[in-house]
């Protein structure tokens, strides 16, 4: 998938979003030229699990999904607001129904599940909500990686790299 010059938009919790899932797949990114906008609930200082602050560019409530070649939702412990964010759940199924790439890891991908994205599909993601997964409807591989059609999910802390360097393929294709 071609970015046809959109940014990536990356989206991260308010509190508690896993630092490294972020830098490594940021890094993957615009290591290949790409241009990655965060998101956010919060206008500033979104904090990661080691103590970073990260300057969203945009509020998710005013993201236009139109705008953007995927999304890449970063986990973490606070990932878990995204399961109530109906914006966010506009903004999924917005780039599904365009065929747009939709990464997430960790706990990030039960939005897609919350979101109507996951029933009859393969993913992954952090043990902890493997049950929840299910219930949506997903085939739960416990795999590092998955990738099903359009959507990336990817386990958590062991599959970081994995998951950088899958995304960068994906956003690089032409």
């Amino acid at each position: 998938m071609s970015t046809n010059g959109q940014a990536i938009l990356f989206v991260l919790p308010a509190h508690a979003f896993r630092q490294e899932q972020y830098e490594a797949a940021r890094a993957a990114l615009e290591k290949r030229g790409l241009k990655v906008v965060v998101a956010s609930t919060v206008p500033a200082g979104a904090i990661g699990s080691q103590g970073i602050a990260v300057n969203p560019e945009v509020l998710i409530d005013s993201v236009n999904p139109e705008e953007y070649a995927g999304v890449v939702l970063i986990g973490g412990h606070g990932a878990s607001q995204y399961w109530y964010d109906h914006k966010l759940h506009e903004i999924l199924r917005a780039h599904a129904r365009a065929g747009k790439p939709i990464a997430a890891i960790d706990r990030a991908t039960v939005a897609l599940g919350v979101a109507g994205l996951l029933r009859g599909r393969k993913v992954t993601g952090h043990i902890s909500v493997f049950e929840k997964l299910a219930n949506f409807g997903a085939d739960y591989t416990g795999s590092k990686l998955e990738r099903d059609g359009n959507l990336l999910t990817a386990e958590g802390a062991s599959a970081v790299s994995l998951f950088a360097e899958e995304l960068a393929k994906t956003f690089s294709r032409n």
